[in-house]
């Protein structure tokens, strides 16, 4: 990127910005920077109090490697290099999102962006949204931000974040403003919204799933967890943009009802799986199989219905919400229809993998209680008689401990065997992660302990049978394990593939 002039970081930081101290010097900024050993000689450094250090400790070494200027936050009372312009901020994270914008030139002006927030269901909304825009929007080019992958218009690459950090998302615009994209859709992490990586952003359609235990290690509370899901809504959203939202979710209904009075004239579109009929699009009648979902509902006023290619409840509820997105952007219904018969699956959601022994395995990412009972109820609806649904699953380390034992609880009650085990346990003993899913499992319940996840998919495997239903959970399309030694190549689809009992 070319260089710009410190003024224009000034003036885009504005709303954010107290008095400016230091020199009053104009230099010209050739790169930015919120860490110190990515500073380089004319960088911008702006120093952010995170989680685990205060940036403001690095701003000698910043100063030290060559920055041109500095930004801290407004109440920093620390020593400051001397020499320097410095501007102070009211918000720091804001403010690097800003900065990034900034230094990117505001790629993201250059075409639409549409995202979904909520504890489970982003991936699949946004992919089904992505879907629609191509099957039904003349003239469409589209990118992709989320956890399976990222697109930015000339095909799909790795993805590791829900929502990338602020640079990096930045970057990402650029990228697609180069391929000629005129829409994207992007997963809003909850993450994401509290520290505005999309700064300035004005979304041009939003949808919000469900809010159900998660996060809570960064939250603290389920409060703060909603206000941060909030923040897209109230102040993220274009004035003419639809607001979808699940008000069968006691988080939607609320939401719904605060934004009637905070903003009443944004366009909310309710979305009710149990038929409720005030709702914008309400499912009157769904059918479920292994291989496909057929739905009656109505949308609009209008009645429909259509066969959907892709098994479960969640499926079908994720569909419809991104079917209104869709529509609320102005797409035209039968178009969107047609395309829901075409609708592609999402890697490592409900992942069907036939097995030798005429058992069927899914795999699937529910990494949260809530989700795990979504899909393990949806599996159970689908099994044949006599059919049994095993569930392998563990959780995550250093992540939310909370939902561990809430996690054992809903195997227990909805699956016929449990057998726990590992998922990425980073730093974590996995032995102990399992003992804390084991709390929440009822005494007398017969379960199955095995740390090694390859291992403990093999005895799922030897002990499904014909008719049986195996559920592999929590890691979906991941392809890689973290454990204490770092990342290493796994995947759960490639262990059921290759596995020989």
């Amino acid at each position: 990127m070319q260089p710009l002039p410190l003024s224009a970081f000034a003036e885009a930081l504005k709303p954010l910005l107290s008095a400016p101290s230091g020199p009053a010097a104009d230099p010209l900024i050739s790169s930015v920077a919120n860490n110190s050993s990515k500073v380089a000689p004319g960088a911008l450094f702006l120093a952010v109090r995170g989680a685990k250090a205060d940036g403001h400790r690095f701003l000698p070494d910043a100063v030290q490697k060559g920055a041109s200027a500095l930004v801290v936050a407004a109440d920093y009372d620390g020593p400051l290099p001397a020499g320097l312009p410095v501007l102070r901020v009211s918000d720091s994270y804001f403010a690097w999102s800003v900065v990034c914008e900034t230094f990117f030139r505001r790629p993201a002006d250059a075409f639409l962006v549409h995202t979904v927030t909520g504890t489970n269901g982003k991936t699949s909304t946004a992919y089904f949204m992505r879907h629609y825009l191509d099957a039904a929007k003349p003239g469409a080019k589209t990118a992709l931000v989320s956890t399976v992958c990222c697109d930015l218009g000339a095909g799909p690459e790795p993805s590791e974040h829900t929502t990338p950090d602020a640079f990096t998302l930045q970057e990402m615009f650029a990228g697609m403003k180069s391929n000629g994209v005129t829409d994207a859709v992007m997963e809003s992490s909850s993450h994401g919204l509290h520290q505005h990586r999309s700064g300035t952003l004005k979304f041009a359609s939003a949808a919000f799933t469900n809010l159900t235990g998660d996060h809570l290690d960064y939250h603290g509370t389920m409060e703060n967890y909603y206000q941060a899901k909030k923040i897209l809504f109230r102040e993220l959203l274009a004035d003419d943009a639809p607001a979808v939202v699940n008000t069968d979710d006691p988080a939607g209904a609320r939401l719904v009802s605060e934004l009637n009075r905070e903003r009443p004239g944004l366009r909310v579109l309710t979305v009710s799986l149990t038929g409720r009929p005030d709702a914008f699009c309400s499912l009157r009648n769904l059918v479920l199989s292994p291989a496909f979902s057929d739905l009656e509902f109505t949308l609009d006023g209008r009645g429909a219905s259509l066969r959907l290619p892709l098994p479960g409840a969640f499926n079908a509820a994720n569909c419809l919400t991104a079917l209104c997105m869709a529509y609320g952007t102005g797409l035209p219904f039968d178009a969107l229809l047609e395309a829901s018969s075409r609708m592609p699956h999402v890697p490592g959601r409900l992942q069907a993998v036939p097995l030798a022994s005429g058992a069927t395995a899914f795999v699937d990412y529910a990494h949260t209680d809530d989700a795990l009972e979504r899909v393990l109820s949806s599996l159970r609806e689908v099994l044949t008689p006599g059919g049994r649904l095993i569930a392998v699953f563990g959780c995550g380390g250093d992540r939310d401990r909370s939902k561990r034992p809430r996690m054992g609880a809903a195997a227990a009650r909805l699956a016929d065997l449990a057998i726990l085990t590992s998922d990425n346990p980073r730093s974590e003993d996995p032995v102990g992660i399992i003992r804390e899913i084991e709390s929440g499992i009822p005494p007398g319940t017969r379960y199955l302990a095995e740390p090694d996840r390859a291992k403990a998919i093999g005895l799922a495997v030897r002990e499904a049978r014909a008719g049986d239903i195996l559920l592999v959970a929590g890691k979906g399309h991941e392809t890689w394990q973290e454990t204490r030694e770092g990342k290493h190549h796994f995947s759960d689809v490639e262990i059921l593939n290759g596995f020989r009992p």
